[in-house]
């Protein structure tokens, strides 16, 4: 079977843009509420998407399958806020590490929701990838912070995201899921923000807009990503945010990685690419 690598270039340019997203937020939760922060990423990528899609609007709003829609949009909000809250106690590398826990969330959740079957191999993965995140979060010591619990709540809404995603299906048009992941976040951070707000500085502004644009510009090219090639076929190439993300943190917040973090990534990243491969076998086994 021939494979479509023409969604490779889009997931990597997702992945770099959610990175300097998450290190602008991170720099902006030093100064202000994570909710606003939130709020900030939601309304201008809301904007954004009305201002490029208004000639297609009322086209793109319809949709037979809202519920879903609404749901899966909770979900993304749900991540997007545990995650900015871990920016703002823990380095850059240390949150995307233990959120890259994501995928073996997903494997639980594709059991719990979708009636997946995994086999004994695949939960091994699964269980060396907790280990992972056991090692850097390091509960019972000295060294533990409880911020490290918010990347891993991001991790579940994420999972949950991805899982009901799957059921959504390919149907709906890309631009359908993208106004709507937007404007729910968007209404629900609003609601929230109102005993929160802090004055914005005007040229932090610019800062706000642009948490905005690279949200919304990852969150697309991730939509077009996944038309173009299979999810299987991506998902090694997601590590790739640990890289960027330790990079970033080195240069703009001299954050260097400790041993513990090194080591407990290994284990995740291993666990991760073993649980892929499990997956791939498995499909073409079910393929012959």
């Amino acid at each position: 079977m021939k494979l479509n690598l023409g969604g490779i270039p889009l997931f990597l340019c997702a992945i770099l843009s959610f990175v300097c997203m998450n290190a602008l937020a991170k720099g902006m939760a030093l100064q202000y509420p994570i909710i606003e922060v939130v709020w900030a990423r939601y309304l201008s990528q809301t904007v954004l998407t009305i201002l490029v899609f208004n000639k297609n609007l009322k086209t793109i709003v319809k949709t037979q399958r809202l519920k879903i829609h609404l749901f899966r949009s909770a979900l993304l909000f749900g991540a997007t806020i545990f995650i900015f809250a871990g920016f703002a106690n823990l380095s850059l590398a240390a949150t995307m590490a233990i959120f890259q826990t994501a995928p073996l969330l997903v494997v639980i959740l594709s059991v719990i929701f979708l009636g997946e079957i995994v086999g004994f191999k695949r939960w091994l993965g699964v269980f060396v990838g907790f280990v992972g995140a056991l090692i850097i979060i390091q509960p019972g010591t000295d060294t533990f912070l409880i911020a490290s619990i918010f990347p891993l709540l991001s991790a579940l809404c994420y999972a949950g995201y991805a899982v009901s995603t799957r059921h959504l299906g390919t149907d709906e048009d890309p631009r359908t899921n993208f106004f709507y992941t937007g404007l729910v976040g968007t209404i629900v951070s609003t609601l929230i923000l109102f005993p929160y707000f802090q004055k914005i500085e005007l040229f932090d502004i610019i800062y706000f807009t642009l948490l905005g644009t690279l949200g919304g510009f990852g969150h697309y090219c991730l939509i077009l990503a996944l038309r173009k090639s299979e999810a299987s076929l991506l998902a090694p190439f997601s590590y790739f945010d640990l890289v960027f993300s330790a990079c970033l943190g080195i240069i703009f917040f001299t954050e260097y990685p400790s041993q513990s973090l090194i080591l407990g990534a290994v284990f995740i990243v291993g666990a991760g690419i073993y649980t892929w491969y499990r997956e791939r076998v498995q499909s073409d086994n079910q393929s012959v």
